[in-house]
């Protein structure tokens, strides 16, 4: 502890300096100041725990000192004045403003003592509470993410219960979250793909971490209006957004497309988005979460690493989620591509290199090496004829040492696709037939549970290529193709007295008669039952 003794006689301050036992209570430096102008710069860049001064000086009084420095330092220190028998105005004023205690003069050591005592106790006791205030602030400080995660995830994740509804808008307004209670909201769904397939559980928590700061810094810098976050109870990232109108949707549909970029390319990870087509209030998020639910399900019929924005609707990346590091898909596009595809998707090529994180270029090159034999070996396996690249491989090595820049890497890698494609385009399987191959898989068996997946490992493309063929070839997504046909017996069905709706639904593909209905409805315009009124079939319902 440290005292600051001001008084503008010399003899009075450095007796107390010198001769006083100030270790033996626990203060450990003394120092002086012989005026209060000289003592306030002093205890501005000292701090000291304790003030003893003189009421009367030649300058600035030590009333005033302990005024002044009072107004800059609101605590941690206390205050002894020094006064004479005719002071006692003064010692009321310097009480008033917030000193502990006085001395008259000539200063009695033993009474010094006792109030030292006292003060230094009131002191150490201040400063546990202040201690005990910071731990309790960061406890509470702490707490609130958890807090905050509890109140979201009842809010969100269970049905709605008018009776909770005073105790979750208290907690909201504790948390600062109470406009929740008051405005419409959309909500946003982020799942990071396949990440049951990541081994180590400190790898998992390091992608999930990673996608929720993402988020949190886009939220933050491209995101004008409210919003919240939070992690649910099966790993994903859920965003509550102010959104007062559906055409806001739109800019939160570019919001979620923006942080999947930023998270392939910061956290190096894949991720599937999914954002509700309805808009509603607190009260509505439990629906509003289950539908976003099952539109993030329709990336095993699309692919992941895309936003989906509604049933049967497709994100940007619908079109544009080929990858380079996938020799599959690379393979595909050599084989099913035009030139121009083919040049378009080698605009990924310097992503893909960046992404290696290799800063030598001979390692570059030996990288893009390999890659180019892998694909090589594939394309043969295929049916490309050339074999020149097996019987002499270092000529292909001699050539990419040739290119010391990733531009002209890029291109000797785009003539070699080219070179590939060119050969494949003499063989009698076309994109066409491959369509019509899917097409007859799809109406054999629309009333299972058929995904993406299924029907390009049946006609032996992979689910981006089909995706492409298919726009290409019809017109219409898979989704959009595979929903119609199933929407098309439903109907012939429903016109017969035959089935019920449950049992229409469950024909045609779909468990859920609910689902099916609202599918139905948002293809028709009618629900089920109203279809077959308008057939002039009623009572089979």
């Amino acid at each position: 502890m440290l005292v600051l003794i001001v008084d503008d006689e010399w003899e009075i301050r450095e007796g107390l300096r010198r001769n006083f036992p100030w270790d033996a209570y626990g203060i450990m430096e003394a120092i002086t100041a012989e005026d209060g102008d000289s003592a306030l710069e002093l205890a501005r860049t000292r701090q000291p725990d304790l003030i003893l001064t003189d009421i009367r000086m030649k300058r600035m009084s030590g009333l005033e000192l302990i005024e002044r420095y009072g107004a800059e330092r609101a605590g941690g220190w206390k205050a002894i004045v020094i006064s004479g028998y005719d002071d006692f105005e003064m010692v009321r004023s310097a009480m008033k403003l917030g000193a502990m205690d006085y001395l008259l003069k000539p200063i009695n050591t033993a009474d010094l003592g006792a109030i030292l005592s006292r003060i230094i106790d009131q002191l150490q006791k201040e400063k546990r509470d202040r201690d005990n205030e910071v731990l309790l602030q960061s406890h509470v400080q702490s707490a609130l993410p958890k807090m905050r995660e509890e109140v979201l995830r009842e809010l969100v994740e269970t049905k709605y219960n008018a009776y909770r509804e005073t105790r979750i808008a208290h907690r909201l307004r504790t948390l600062e979250l109470d406009w929740l209670m008051g405005e419409r909201l959309a909500l946003l769904l982020l799942e990071a793909d396949d990440l049951k397939a990541v081994e180590r559980r400190e790898e998992r928590n390091l992608i999930l971490f990673g996608i929720g700061n993402v988020v949190r810094q886009t939220l933050e810098e491209d995101c004008a209006y409210r919003s919240v976050l939070y992690e649910d109870g099966k790993h994903r990232w859920v965003l509550l957004l102010d959104c007062p109108e559906a055409q806001r949707l739109e800019q939160y549909k570019e919001l979620g497309q923006l942080c999947i970029r930023r998270i392939n390319k910061y956290v190096k990870a894949n991720v599937s988005g999914a954002l509700g087509c309805t808009i509603g209030h607190a009260s509505d998020l439990n629906a509003m979460y289950t539908e976003t639910e099952e539109i993030l399900e329709q990336k095993a019929v699309y692919g992941g690493n895309r936003l989906l924005t509604g049933l049967g609707w497709e994100s940007e990346a619908e079109q544009d989620n080929l990858s380079l590091r996938q020799p599959a898909e690379v393979l595909d596009l050599i084989r099913y591509g035009t030139d121009e595809e083919i040049r378009t998707a080698m605009e990924l090529f310097v992503d893909m290199v960046q992404g290696w994180s290799f800063t030598q270029i001979r390692d570059i090159q030996q990288r893009i090496f390999e890659w180019l034999l892998d694909l090589f070996k594939k394309a043969w396996q295929h049916g490309w004829a050339d074999r020149t690249w097996e019987r002499n491989p270092m000529a292909v090595w001699e050539r990419l040492e040739q290119f010391d820049t990733l531009e002209s890497l890029k291109d000797q890698v785009e003539q070699a696709l080219l070179t590939i494609a060119g050969g494949f385009r003499t063989q009698s399987v076309s994109p066409g037939q491959i369509i019509q191959a899917a097409e007859r898989f799809i109406r054999d068996r629309y009333a299972e549970g058929l995904t993406l997946q299924h029907v390009a490992e049946e006609v032996h493309v992979t689910p981006v290529w089909l995706s492409k063929l298919f726009k290409k070839e019809t017109g219409k997504t898979f989704l959009e193709y595979l929903t119609d046909l199933r929407m098309e017996r439903a109907k012939r069905m429903l016109e017969s007295v035959q089935f019920k709706v449950y049992e229409v639904s469950s024909q045609v593909g779909y468990k859920d008669p609910v689902h099916f209905a609202k599918l139905f409805k948002k293809q028709t315009g009618h629900t089920p039952k109203e279809y077959r009124r308008l057939q002039g079939i009623a009572g089979h319902d």
